[in-house]
């Protein structure tokens, strides 16, 4: 059987939980990553917590440490967020929960409660019903739905707030033990909250800060994509104009050559024209979409110049429902870096395979070729650039992966023995027009 007081555990150990999961909401609505890893977490959780209400955290600094990593390996396991980025809220969270405790204890010493056998269970309760509230409020009021990642040396600068106030909470209360200052105490723990406070709103507009700026870099990228395309388009529109101007000599020439007999000659020049006339001869894919065909007849000019063999599978319509500058963003991305990556390579291994498919109007691009070297990548596994200019570079995945997820897409990367591959998927929009 099991008695009142353990009936009592549980019930606080079953909230603990419940303000532990609901203290991210704040910062992540559809947040959860699909992790089987978060379910020991979780376990390892309510069994340290169980041990803690029952012995009565006989030993605080054991409490705090084992709080503060289970809640972080719950938050790296449930959520897309880095260890920095969990063992930073989840420090915050129990600094402030600290505080909370600390301020109740002082408030219920002012009571009778002070000399009962039910203290800790009472101050426990109200300690707790405390920090939901404030959590509570949190959600409310603040506007920001993510919580981005920052670099290690804000990460370290900031994350040594919250470590003083432990230290400085810990000592402040030796120190007023003995002369009963409690004022005094209760001041100091208020201002630790609003230092904590300060410090987290710090790390959050920090975060949004950097994000922006990674997010006006991406802009940036595809705005100079698209300009280099319009200028590589209006030279090759101004070659094929000109070419079209002099036709009637051509034509006389080729008559000419036709008339004396000379048919190899005559085949010469026929052959020099359709050179010259690239955009008429560099038709790799046709499948009536004009979006899609013209972007990658283009691509496959330029990577003829590389000497570089373009393999393309193309079936789609004539019409997609997706904007035409994502199908842009993607497939001009992926196929410049896909040029990019065979320029080491020999001759004979410059390749590109590109496959466009559309299966009950989920779109599938595809873009593998083979690479030498190794691939650089960060703690999510998502590849970064090796060039020197890292803040320039090496954005063009992150701008497909932006456009892939206005349509809930997914961007999967292989790079297996040495054939780098990359697919996105795009899901149909419910409420937007065909883009194409």
């Amino acid at each position: 059987m099991i008695n009142d007081h353990s009936l009592l555990n549980i019930l606080m150990v079953l909230f603990s939980v419940r303000i532990v999961n609901a203290y991210p909401e704040s910062f992540y609505h559809d947040k959860k990553s699909p992790d089987n890893k978060k379910y020991p977490a979780w376990i390892l959780y309510i069994l340290f917590q169980y041990w803690v209400m029952a012995s009565g955290a006989v030993y605080p600094l054991v409490v705090l440490g084992g709080n503060i990593i289970s809640v972080s390996l719950i938050y790296k396991t449930s959520y897309l967020i880095t260890r920095r980025g969990a063992l930073f809220l989840s420090g915050i969270l129990y600094a402030l929960w600290m505080l909370t405790e600390v301020i109740v204890s002082n408030l219920l010493c002012l009571t009778a409660i002070e000399d009962s056998s039910y203290f800790f269970t009472v101050g426990s309760v109200v300690s707790k019903l405390a920090v939901y509230v404030i959590i509570q409020a949190l959600k409310r009021f603040r506007k920001s739905a993510s919580f981005s990642d920052i670099p290690l040396h804000h990460w370290v600068r900031l994350s040594f707030i919250p470590l003083a106030t432990f230290y400085i909470i810990h000592n402040t209360y030796f120190l007023t033990l003995h002369n009963d200052n409690t004022a005094f105490f209760t001041i100091t723990t208020l201002l630790m909250i609003l230092i904590n406070y300060i410090t987290f709103d710090v790390y959050d507009r920090l975060g949004s800060y950097m994000e922006m700026e990674q997010r006006n870099l991406t802009y940036q990228q595809q705005l100079n994509l698209c300009n280099k395309q319009a200028a590589e388009r209006e030279s090759a529109y101004q070659d094929t104009r000109r070419i079209r101007h002099d036709i009637n000599s051509y034509l006389l020439d080729l008559k000419a050559a036709l008339q004396a007999g000379n048919v190899e000659d005559a085949k010469a020049k026929i052959e020099h024209l359709l050179e010259q006339n690239r955009i008429y001869r560099n038709e790799i894919s046709t499948s009536g979409n004009l979006v899609i065909d013209s972007l990658i007849n283009y691509k496959y000019s330029l990577a003829r110049k590389e000497g570089i063999r373009m393999e393309c599978q193309i079936l789609v319509p004539e019409q997609l429902p997706f904007d035409s500058a994502d199908l842009c963003i993607i497939l001009g991305n992926l196929i410049d870096n896909a040029i990019d990556a065979l320029q080491p390579l020999p001759g004979e291994q410059r390749y590109i395979r590109i496959s466009v498919s559309q299966t009950k109007g989920t779109l599938l691009i595809t873009v593998q070729n083979p690479y030498i070297g190794t691939i650089k990548k960060n703690t999510f596994g998502e590849i970064i650039t090796g060039k020197p200019d890292a803040a320039s570079h090496g954005i063009g995945l992150t701008s497909v992966r932006l456009s892939a997820d206005k349509y809930g897409g997914q961007l999967q990367i292989d790079d297996d023995n040495n054939l780098f591959k990359v697919s996105v998927l795009l899901y149909p929009p419910e409420n937007l027009q065909d883009g194409s």
